[in-house]
């Protein structure tokens, strides 16, 4: 988080603004993550993934940027904070920090609104019903029933395998740790299928 506030700073005096939402069911955990430092800029959580069905994200850590007439004007990607996980995500994450300033510094954009439109994930049908029984999971969960929160998450993750804000989402909800073994399975079911996610790939190093 310290990487985005040095970002904030340095160009607070732009009215530049930056908007962190955390897509966790556990708003006491990012609690307690988001005050570890001072922050200049809101953090807000999202147990229901709306800001996900919204803009398109299907993994996490991701950024997109919107406008002061609040038009996307660059699409959601992968866009980790520092290079701390980059020999596991093959990010360099200075690439989209150095866009990100042009674009707040001099309005330098890379894409034009044909080429955001199509580097926008559109969810498909089985998507959005599997993002709806997660919503229904959550709130069966905080309901406490816990047997039909299980029923709703299995049938989220059959509808959708390989989105990160589902599977690795519902981990915590299920009591598995969110970076243990379930995760690294699930990284292996998804690299298999292709890597399927954002179409940007700012940053991305080939291999």
């Amino acid at each position: 988080m310290s990487v985005w506030q040095q970002l904030a700073t340095e160009l607070a005096d732009t009215g530049f603004t930056i908007i962190a939402v955390a897509l966790d069911a556990d708003a006491q955990a990012v609690k307690e993550w988001a005050t570890k430092e001072p922050l200049s800029y809101p953090v807000l959580i999202d147990t229901m993934h709306i800001v996900a069905d919204l803009y398109g994200i299907v993994n996490v850590p991701a950024a997109l940027w919107i406008d002061e007439n609040d038009k996307i004007v660059r699409p959601a990607d992968s866009t980790p904070a520092s290079d701390m996980w980059r020999s596991f995500s093959g990010v360099d994450s200075a690439v989209h920090h150095e866009l990100l300033r042009r674009w707040v510094r001099h309005n330098e954009l890379t894409m034009d609104a044909d080429a955001v439109r199509s580097f926008q994930v559109l969810p498909t049908s089985e998507v959005q019903q599997a993002r709806l029984h997660r919503r229904i999971a959550v709130s069966l969960r905080e309901s406490g029933d816990e047997s039909g929160a299980i029923e709703h998450m299995d049938k989220a993750e059959q509808l959708a395998p390989h989105d990160w804000t589902i599977r690795r989402g519902n981990m915590p909800l299920r009591g598995v740790d969110p970076f243990g073994e379930k995760f690294m399975e699930f990284v292996g079911e998804w690299s298999a299928a292709g890597s399927p996610g954002f179409k940007l790939g700012t940053g991305r190093e080939t291999k």
